[in-house]
């Protein structure tokens, strides 16, 4: 959750830093400013960035045995999920791909299996009701960033500060727009839907596992 929080905040100061240098862009491409000078304007903006990559990545990585542990869990109180435990790491990786139909699955289930009403009973977990915040996480981090992609095909966003050369990306961020603070917002979102489901989850299995 806390990484989470992480990549989230430095999306949006990468988002404001970036808007601070879209003006800069446009003096690089009508020649007002060097190639030295332009690449100090945008130091921050890719040190931002660096850090946003860093921290998901550290998201993915304990996400992936925070999920698992909870799948081997459930299986240990006898709750036959249909998704095994080693979807939770290689179900990220398996198409869709972007869209985390899989991951979502695996989600939706052990939020079903994790139902601590009654340790012993095997079976009744299936009718559970769903967690309305997984189907929020699913429609803003694997739905929506594929209508932005699609409408906003060579975005900077997108291709990030770190790709192709300073022309390409100087006419990336002298287009920076509304995509731009629309995109950040949806991340923002996603990030504060997830970690409500992640917390609610946790508490869930918790009660169910009686761990303290």
């Amino acid at each position: 959750m806390s990484l989470t929080a992480v990549a989230a905040i430095a999306t949006v100061l990468s988002t404001i830093l970036t808007a601070g240098v879209a003006e800069d862009a446009r003096k690089f491409l009508d020649g007002e400013l060097s190639d030295d000078e332009f690449q100090s304007a945008i130091g921050p903006v890719n040190a931002v960035q660096l850090i946003t990559g860093l921290a998901t990545m550290a998201a993915f990585v304990v996400t992936v045995i925070w999920m698992y542990r909870i799948a081997t869990n459930v299986r240990a109180y006898q709750r036959d999920t249909m998704w095994s435990p080693l979807f939770s790491i290689f179900g990220w990786m398996l198409p869709p791909f972007v869209l985390y139909v899989i991951p979502f699955l695996v989600l939706r289930e052990l939020w079903k299996a994790s139902d601590p009403t009654d340790a012993n009973d095997t079976e009744s977990w299936r009718g559970t009701a769903d967690n309305p915040f997984i189907w929020a996480w699913l429609v803003l981090y694997g739905i929506a960033p594929i209508f932005l992609l699609v409408f906003s095909v060579g975005s900077f966003l997108d291709g990030g500060l770190a790709s192709g050369s300073l022309e390409s990306l100087a006419e990336s961020l002298d287009e920076f727009g509304v995509f731009a603070v629309v995109s950040a917002a949806a991340t923002v979102a996603a990030a504060v839907v997830w970690i409500i489901f992640v917390r609610q989850l946790t508490a869930r299995h918790v009660r169910l596992t009686s761990e303290r």
